[in-house]
């Protein structure tokens, strides 16, 4: 897998996250108007934990449609959604959506607990997602497949599903995700935690395109994404200097965290979650700063990967013996950039390759 990949899986992964710290009031970039939904009233989003979608008396229950990505799916009834958001300045990953069962409590409690932190964590609770992907070179669902993060350890298998061309994503014998082509773009539909096999595979059936709406046009015109990185980045850097363990969990995702590891370039694989709302990793970090076992230099200048477009800075963890680099990826969440993700950096699988504390509880 490229660091391509790594990039687009942190990118898509925080998708999932932002539906996740959407209980904590993080509002949707998709207009109401543009996301509709018959979900029964009980089980419809409240305001502080995902998008306020408009009813549409068109769409039966169950029913989901986003006219900005441009599809239309149906769920049982008892999903809603819990998240939506768009990202019109991305050059790959258009946006996604998140549904689940789960009640904001439930959700709440995956995000906050322990649940998934650690080493071979897993989210407790079930969520489909849908993740929208550009195609501006026009490549069927088994040639995009193939170069996708989604194809890692997976048989990709054409397909047609809903009279679309598609692909399905086989591991270990089970279908684990769904690319469909339509809009010039790729629809991944995928699984997360304990979400039934055949509901995914039923949304996949009943998978159709709608003609995209326009992104809604901002009411004031925002920084750039480059501006907005560089001064995340400084303030990262400033936070870090500062040894201001407070600051630096300000400047986090909301949720949990995208880490992933690296050998030589090679990516190992990705399995620690840590986050501002779990105590741990910010108390942990400030008692490294208070013994002065911990520096941590982060160099503000932006790197931007060229196909992703995601941008982020390079830091370097010195303990007694040895120092570690660590990328530090950052994106827009909601209007707020907010450091989301890491890519920690091993020269060799020789020696101490091991992730320590504050990154994970124990030590090795």
């Amino acid at each position: 897998m490229t660091r391509r990949s790594l990039a687009v899986i942190a990118v898509v992964l925080l998708i999932l996250v932002i539906g996740i710290a959407s209980l904590y009031a993080v509002r949707s970039q998709v207009p109401p108007a543009a996301v509709s939904t018959t979900a029964p009233a009980s089980l419809a989003a409240s305001p502080s934990s995902s998008p306020a979608p408009s009813a549409s008396p068109a769409l039966p229950p169950g029913t989901f449609e986003n006219a900005v990505l441009g599809y239309r799916i149906t769920l049982p009834v008892a999903y809603r959604r819990m998240s939506a958001s768009v990202n019109p300045g991305a050059t790959e990953v258009l946006g996604g959506e998140a549904y689940t069962t789960s009640t904001v409590e439930q959700v709440r409690d995956d995000c906050r607990t322990g649940a998934g932190q650690g080493v071979g964590g897993q989210m407790r609770y079930g969520y489909v997602t849908v993740q929208v992907h550009r195609n501006p070179d026009g490549l069927s669902a088994a040639k995009w497949a193939p170069g996708s993060p989604y194809s890692t350890h997976a048989l990709v298998e054409p397909a047609m599903i809903a009279g679309y061309d598609a692909a399905q994503l086989v591991q270990g014998g089970e279908v684990r995700t769904y690319v469909i082509g339509a809009n010039a773009r790729m629809y991944v539909l995928g699984r997360v935690g304990n979400a039934p096999a055949q509901v995914m595979a039923d949304a996949a059936e009943s998978f159709r395109a709608v003609t995209p709406a326009p992104p809604p046009t901002p009411t004031v015109a925002p920084l750039t994404r480059r501006e907005g990185a560089t001064q995340l980045a400084q303030r990262l850097a400033q936070a870090f200097a500062a040894k201001d363990a407070d600051a630096i969990g300000g400047l986090m995702t909301d949720c949990r965290m995208f880490s992933t590891e690296t050998i030589a370039g090679a990516p190992l694989g990705t399995d620690h979650f840590p986050s501002r709302f779990a105590p741990e990793f910010i108390d942990a970090l400030r008692g490294h700063f208070a013994r002065g076992d911990l520096t941590v230099t982060v160099d503000p200048n932006l790197q931007q990967h060229p196909v992703s477009g995601e941008f982020s800075i390079t830091s370097q963890w010195r303990e007694a013996n040895r120092t570690t680099r660590i990328d530090l990826l950052l994106g827009e969440r909601d209007g707020r950039w907010l450091w989301h993700g890491a890519t920690h950096h091993f020269p060799s699988r020789t020696g101490d390759r091991c992730i320590r504390s504050p990154w994970v509880a124990s030590s090795c």
